[in-house]
């Protein structure tokens, strides 16, 4: 078990992680501290430490979802708007915006492809 966390959970030390599980409360309610204080058993901490760098990723991946969604609608607009006929100075700032939200576009991809490198270079450990 502990081998199958430690591949699960790279960064994390998994007898320690093995250890907060196994002591909290079969009904699931969790008999461990909450704060990261000096007095929490370090099983408890691990634990707790894992699961908030489990939420801060559900975090991270819930605002790349949004930024991606929200560039792409944002390119679609103005490219469409680059379609209509319009006046040289808007037709310019519609084609600014296009070549803005490309750039965000391949910033978001490099971030996504840098977050996939480290989760496979970690997983590797």
């Amino acid at each position: 078990m502990a081998e199958l966390l430690g591949r699960l959970l790279p960064g994390a030390d998994p007898a320690l992680v093995l250890a907060g599980l196994t002591s909290e409360r079969r009904d699931g309610s969790r008999d461990v501290v909450v704060d990261l204080d000096a007095e929490a058993a370090p099983a408890a901490r691990e634990l707790n430490r894992v699961r908030r760098l489990y939420l801060a990723g559900e975090g991270a991946h819930a605002v790349h979802l949004a930024m991606n969604n929200t560039l792409t609608a944002l390119q679609t607009e103005a490219q469409l708007l680059e379609l209509e006929p319009l006046a040289d100075e808007h037709r310019r700032a519609a084609t600014r915006i296009v070549e803005l939200t490309r750039r965000l576009t391949l910033v978001m991809r490099r971030l996504d492809s840098a977050g996939e490198s480290a989760r496979s270079h970690g997983s590797r450990r």
